[in-house]
């Protein structure tokens, strides 16, 4: 369980935040943060000793073209990075979260923490090759670098879905294996409908009877397929509405909260910073600065 001691605040907002080996600290304490962070070892790197990262409490040895992901909330730790070796990125959830083609392989992704280079390497490669990408771009002066930032790690987790897709296949992953087609089918459509009436107010029970399924099938095999209960899902989908209001209009946070789906503008305040990690007047106080 994540503690709030732990809590180290990070200001990424709409972006990721690439860090270059020698800014990777050689150790950093327990922690946790509202964003994800993928961190490797490229492939290239000279090392005397592996690095150890440890996520909930398991340690991981990284050789050579491994690559680790911590998920939102999830303790970890920098063990070891003598050689200053590890590179890493980091950006908000919402990222990926809001790719409907994504939202089937939600659950599946945070369980996955280590690539092998030795156990997975086509999909390694795959991705690092994204992720170099990614460390030039990040770099660069081009005007749309950080738009091929973002193509470059939807390149990756397309490389990750596919392989997660494979894993669906061999009936190993996370229950939806044993889903028919259709069922699965009838989830990407009511994620399709809730992201689309968002700002209405929608109940769990609604939902499941639209789709022609029992409340306490739908729950399950909902939170299955994207990771997310009935609640939270629908709330990350009235957030990402209001996103966009507060960027294309000049409503006031107020109005924004009420056209988002919220009942009321402390549930719409809490909600938005525990998505998005800062206040709605501070992500639309960025937007106009940048």
């Amino acid at each position: 369980m994540t503690k709030n001691e732990h809590f180290e605040k990070l200001q990424l907002y709409t972006g990721i935040n690439y860090i270059a080996a020698p800014n990777y600290p050689e150790d950093f304490p327990l922690h946790w943060h509202q964003y994800v962070e993928i961190i490797a070892l490229p492939n290239d790197a000279v090392i005397t000793e592996p690095p150890v990262v440890r996520i909930n409490h398991t340690p991981f040895s990284l050789t050579p073209g491994d690559i680790l992901f911590t998920w939102t909330g999830e303790l970890h730790e920098i063990v070891s990075n003598k050689d200053r070796q590890l590179i890493a990125i980091q950006f908000p959830g919402a990222t990926i979260n809001e790719l409907q083609e994504f939202v089937p392989y939600l659950n599946s992704f945070r369980s996955i923490h280590h690539i092998n280079h030795f156990e997975l390497p086509e999909l390694s490669k795959n991705m690092m090759e994204h992720l170099i990408k990614l460390r030039e771009f990040s770099s660069s002066t081009l005007i749309f670098k950080n738009v091929e930032m973002r193509i470059c790690l939807y390149q990756m987790f397309i490389q990750l879905g596919l392989y997660v897709k494979q894993l669906n296949r061999q009936s190993v992953s996370g229950g939806m294996s044993n889903c028919s087609y259709q069922t699965i089918d009838k989830m990407n459509q009511a994620c399709i409908h809730i992201n689309e009436n968002c700002d209405r107010p929608l109940s769990l029970d609604s939902i499941a009877n639209l789709f022609g399924f029992s409340i306490y099938y739908f729950s399950r095999v909902f939170k299955l397929a994207t990771g997310y209960n009935f609640t939270e899902y629908l709330t990350i989908q009235r957030v990402k509405k209001a996103q966009t209001l507060l960027a294309e209009s000049d409503l006031n946070i107020t109005e924004i909260a009420f056209q988002s789906g919220f009942k009321s503008i402390s549930s719409f305040n809490r909600a938005f910073r525990q998505i998005r990690g800062c206040s709605p007047s501070d992500y639309r106080k960025y937007l106009t600065t940048e």
